[in-house]
């Protein structure tokens, strides 16, 4: 069996819970791939609808042999189009995915658009399970609730009991709308602020744990900050009572199982929660969780069992053997590909081991002069069939993967592989209030030989250098983007240093992203990196904003993220009374988003408006070419294509 894995690893939650379960139980059978890099760069390419993301994939599998794509929907189900599910299967490729939000109706709505690319469904709600079978999915989908990972959540016996009660989760509450809750933020807000008013007159230390608390106006006392991985695994074995409730959205009743509902357990743990039904057929009520069903009960129940020591810590030790007995994400993982090959048998064979890549950490110019003198008096020696990687530069953090690299590794083992390197400056990510998306601010890929104004400033003397490399024939030549056999490595230190020779350097060209890095980008290098108000659409934006205003120009956005919360942004800053009237967005689980209607696309035909801007970036063809009918009524702008002859009937 062989699985490639796409998902957005630079969500913390994805990537540390079901990615790092995936190359766990599947071990060399599994590559995983990271959407960040293949959707950074996405508007360079957005007059191709499918663009470098799906030309990714499609080389991937087509030097790989692949039986099945994992496909983890969160984050970027909305970023890949229909043929590109298409051609996967095409390729004789069944695809799965885990849909961690799934509660009928406002999840289990906005997956259903969805649903028709993949061949099997994971989902972490029974009910929504439920429905897909009754819609003729039948063994296709599958119930497989959240588990938790249990390298990241574990007991630590004979920890002290010194927090009574504890809550973890972000303060939902839209940051740009403050009177607009998300998800199950306003149930929750309500009874927190009960449950601190009953810790304050019992004594009880109350701890809140959770981005936006701080700024609470009656539970910032409680507020104890954004912990860590590490330090919430200390922090739940170090409280008596984790009170863990959880609903679908505002507005329902309708529960929703959850990870932290695995994770609590996991690490031994004793959780209250509010009365589930699939909790209650994952671990026995009263023997290993507690439920309460309004909000009296709970009080009761917290009191009475910060008062028995011995119940509590009986109910948290079954809890944590069911939990680790059979409620892994190992264990999903698992479930999930026996259910694939049940189904869609794989072709048996080997999985291609990995070829021998030796990493060598290089800061500093000095460090690789030193490197190459010891490379060169034979003090440091390599075997002539082994790969050399020199990851050469100041990260704050470094990733690398060579699973996509075998078919080049064994197809030109005496050649130097040029490779690519995705760079997030510090900072770059902007999020959504209400689906996060990737913005592409400051982060980039770059390509084995870059064009020298894109990395000029990174590269210097020793106090400024963040990248090491070479300009020649105005290219700068990256370290971190060549990976080299042994018997070549001496003469390819020579040739970054020899600034003199303009000669190319002979690589085979692979294509493959191979390293991600996070770069802290020092105060004196900043001006280096364009503001937002550098770039075209902006400067447009900024002259034809002010005009829709004056003309009483009534304007729909369509698409929230990347450029369209740019141009919400502006037009927050510069022209505060132009008429929006409302807001397209797929991602989208609320009716209004910063007081502003939201519709759905194929409302548009009833919406009167005389402007549409178009915002979305690699989805911007697709959208068009759907919408595109209305011209006769609207103006439509996109931001992706300012060539497009609209902008001309704008004196642009």
């Amino acid at each position: 069996m062989r699985v490639l894995a796409i998902g957005a690893l630079w969500v913390p939650y994805i990537r540390e819970n079901w990615f790092d379960a995936l190359q766990a139980v599947l071990g060399e059978q599994v590559i995983c791939v990271n959407a960040a890099p293949l959707l950074v760069n996405k508007e360079r390419y957005s007059t191709q609808p499918e663009s470098f993301h799906c030309a990714y994939i499609y080389d991937l599998i087509r030097r790989e042999h692949i039986d099945y794509i994992f496909f983890y929907h969160d984050w970027i189900f909305a970023d890949y189009p229909d043929t590109f599910f298409e051609k996967i299967r095409s390729a004789g490729i069944k695809i799965a995915t885990f849909l961690p939000d799934d509660e009928p109706e406002v999840w289990y709505q906005r997956n259903t658009q969805f649903d028709h690319h993949y061949d099997v469904i994971a989902s972490h709600s029974s009910r929504g399970v439920e429905r897909r079978k009754q819609s003729g999915w039948t063994d296709r989908v599958i119930y497989l609730p959240w588990g938790y990972n249990q390298r990241q959540c574990y007991r630590l016996d004979d920890s002290p009991k010194s927090i009574d009660i504890v809550f973890f989760g972000k303060h939902k509450v839209n940051e740009l709308d403050d009177k607009s809750y998300l998800e199950d933020g306003q149930q929750r807000e309500k009874i927190l602020e009960e449950l601190a008013t009953l810790a304050k007159s019992r004594g009880w230390l109350f701890k809140i744990f959770g981005y936006g608390w701080d700024k609470h106006p009656t539970l910032s006392e409680y507020a104890g900050g954004v912990p860590s991985q590490e330090e919430m695994v200390k922090i739940l074995n170090s409280t008596k009572i984790v009170f863990n409730p959880a609903w679908s959205s505002d507005g329902t009743d309708a529960v929703q199982t959850k990870l932290r509902h695995f994770e609590v357990p996991g690490c031994g743990a004793f959780q209250i929660t509010n009365t589930n039904s699939e909790l209650a057929e994952l671990y026995e009520p009263d023997k290993e969780i507690v439920f309460y069903d309004n909000d009296e009960a709970l009080f009761s129940k917290v009191e009475y069992f910060l008062e028995n020591n011995k119940e509590r810590e009986q109910i948290a030790d079954a809890a944590y053997q069911r939990s680790l007995a059979e409620h892994t994400l190992d264990n999903r993982v698992g479930t999930l590909f026996d259910t694939m090959e049940k189904l869609y048998p794989s072709e048996k064979q080997t999985s291609p081991s990995i070829p021998d890549v030796e990493v060598i950490s290089i800061t500093s110019q000095q460090a690789l002069q030193t490197f190459q003198k010891q490379i060169k008096d034979k003090t440091v020696q390599f075997r002539d069939d082994q790969w050399i990687h020199i990851q050469a530069g100041r990260f704050d953090k470094l990733t690398v993967s060579y699973a996509t690299l075998s078919p080049f590794l064994k197809r030109f083992p005496d050649q130097i592989l040029e490779v690519s390197s995705y760079i997030d400056f510090e900072g770059n990510l902007t999020y959504n209030p209400l689906q996060p998306k990737l913005v592409e601010k400051h982060s980039t890929l770059l390509d084995g030989a870059v064009d020298d104004e894109i990395l000029f400033p990174l590269l210097g003397d020793e106090k400024t250098t963040i990248l090491l490399g070479i300009k020649k024939n105005a290219k700068i030549h990256l370290l971190n983007n060549y990976i080299v056999p042994g018997h070549k490595l001496e003469s390819f230190l020579d040739y970054f240093f020899d600034t003199s020779s303009q000669e190319e350097l002979a690589t085979i060209p692979t294509g493959r992203i191979v390293t991600e890095a996070v770069i802290s980008v020092p105060e004196y290098l900043s001006s280096a990196f364009p503001y937002i108000d550098n770039f075209e659409y902006v400067k447009r934006l900024r002259r034809l904003l002010p005009v829709f205003a004056k003309q009483n120009m009534r304007v729909v956005i369509y698409g929230i993220s990347g450029m369209g919360q740019t141009t919400l942004d502006l037009i927050s800053n510069i022209t505060p009374n132009l008429q929006i009237i409302g807001i397209v967005d797929r991602s989208l689980k609320s009716s209004a988003f910063m007081g502003i209607p939201v519709f759905a696309m194929t409302e548009l035909e009833q919406v009167d408006m005389d402007i549409l801007i178009l915002t979305a970036g690699a989805s911007g063809p697709s959208i068009y070419q759907d919408i595109n009918y209305l011209e006769g009524k609207v103006c439509i702008l996109p931001l992706y294509d300012l060539a497009h002859p609209v902008w001309s009937t704008m004196g642009l």
